[in-house]
This record gives C-alpha cells, structure tokens and sequence, in this order.
C-alpha cells in the first residue's frame, strides 16, 4: 500500500467535533501545534472543525492558529456552551454575588460564589473573537458549541477545569443548575452572532429540543449543525420539516449510534432529497 493510498480516507473525510479539554492551558496548545506539524501527513484544508466553549481555550485556538505550518487544516469555532453559560453576563456588569444568585437555582453557596470569577462580558468575548478571526485572516469558521443544557449541574470547582482550584473534589457537583432562561440569553446572543455573519453554528441540547427548536428556526441566515443529535425521531422529523433552514445532524456512535430508526430515517430523506433535486 502507497503512503497515497494510506491516506486516501482523510480526503473523504473530516472531524466536525473537536474540542479543547477543559483542562487545556496555552502550553496544551503549543504542543498540540508541534504535534500536527510533525506528523507525516497531509491533512485536507478544513479537516479539523475545532470548538472552543469558554474563556480559556479561545486563547488556545489563537495559539494553535499562530504556531501551525498549515493553519487551514483548522476550522475555528467561537463559542460559549452552556456548561460555562454562568461565567458570562450580557448587558450592563453586574455584581458578582447577584449575577450569580439570579442564574444559578436553587442559589450557590458561598463556599461556590467564592471559587467562582467575576462574572465576564459575552460583547467582550465576542470582540476577543473578532479579533483572532481578523489577525489569521479567516474566511471558513464558526460560531460554537452554543445551546442549551437541562440537565448539567455546576461542579464545586466554579466550572469544568478551572485552574485556580484543582483538587481531588473539582468535577464533583453542586446542586446548582443554570437557569434555561440565563442560558437562553447567552444562547440567543450567539445565534445573532451567527446569523449576523452568515455562519454555521454548532449546536448543544440535552433534554431541551422544543425551546431550542422555537429559537433557532427563527434565524434565516445560519447552517444548524445538530452535533451528537439526542433528541427522538418525531423531532428529527420536525427538524427535516422546516425549512428553509439549513441542516446538519451529527451524530456519535457512542452516544446515539443504536438509533437505528432515526439513522434510517436521516439516510431516507437524503436519498428522497437527492433523487427531487
């Protein structure tokens, strides 16, 4: 076999969910950079669709951008996810204890607010982002992972990988939920971003498929990517409905790869949509 044919699959083929771990510091990105530039391989422009979900590894993607040989192996994604939706505020800054009081329920302790950041700016983050896109010049990116998030509960640690409390207790979680409404806000504020600019956004949503469903067919102008899809087949029937929003469902085979009826439901309607067209 050539080193050609070896290869031949990653031209088919490209990595739409790839993220930073929550633990990634700036050093992580570094290596990562020199890792992918001593691989001997050519990667397809576009191969990796990166996420970023918080503060942090927004830095990282700038990094990783900067130190690559081919930076056009990675689409970036900017983004806030709603595991993280607490830390941001939109609006005018509020005081830290009160931010934190009105989207956190039932409210933080204040062991909790204490291991917590002041809370930061989503118009902010969002410049942060503009700025990264602007110094690397880049024409294909998004806006992601945004969404929406019933069920996650904030561990002790303030959030996922915080690094100024790193202890044997930091995943473990409080009884605190973000309220969807908090979440809904910086949701929302994304998905104009998204459809300010014209760009996919790659989509969160666990047990939360209807809201998310009203918000998001609302904008006209963005690519839906519906990564490691969870909802049932009735609503992936809704979404196959709607148009003329754009579709993409992603799909894990960990997480969702026994669905069987929805994966022949998908494949269906891209072979009837094919053979219409």
């Amino acid at each position: 076999m050539t080193k050609k044919q070896l290869h031949e699959p990653l031209y088919n083929l490209s990595d739409n969910h790839c993220h930073f771990s929550p633990e990634a510091t700036r050093e992580d990105a570094y290596k990562l950079a020199d890792t992918l530039n001593g691989l001997d391989l050519d990667f397809p422009t576009n191969f990796f669709h990166l996420m970023t979900t918080q503060h942090i590894d927004i830095e990282c993607i700038d990094i990783l951008l900067t130190q690559l040989q081919n930076p056009d192996i990675v689409v970036p994604y900017f983004g806030v996810h709603p595991w993280f939706s607490h830390l941001f505020y939109t609006g005018t800054k509020p005081n830290k204890r009160d931010h934190y009081c009105q989207v956190l329920k039932p409210e933080p302790t204040d062991e909790l607010i204490d291991v917590l950041p002041e809370p930061m700016s989503m118009n902010a983050h969002t410049d942060k982002m503009k700025e990264i896109i602007k110094k690397h010049d880049k024409k294909v990116y998004g806006i992601g992972e945004i969404g929406l998030d019933k069920l996650f509960r904030v561990p002790k640690s303030g959030w996922l990988g915080n690094p100024h409390h790193v202890t044997t207790e930091q995943d473990r979680l409080t009884k605190s939920r973000v309220t969807i409404e908090h979440q809904m806000h910086i949701f929302r504020h994304q998905l104009q971003l998204a459809e300010e600019l014209g760009k996919q956004a790659s989509i969160h949503c666990v047990k939360a498929h209807g809201v998310l469903y009203d918000e998001v067919t609302r904008y006209k102008n963005i690519v839906v990517v519906l990564h490691s899809y969870t909802g049932s087949t009735d609503q992936a029937k809704r979404w196959l409905k709607t148009t003329p929003v754009k579709l993409y469902f992603s799909l894990s085979d960990w997480i969702n790869g026994e669905k069987d009826e929805l994966l022949k439901l998908l494949v269906y309607f891209k072979k009837s949509t094919t053979t219409n067209t």
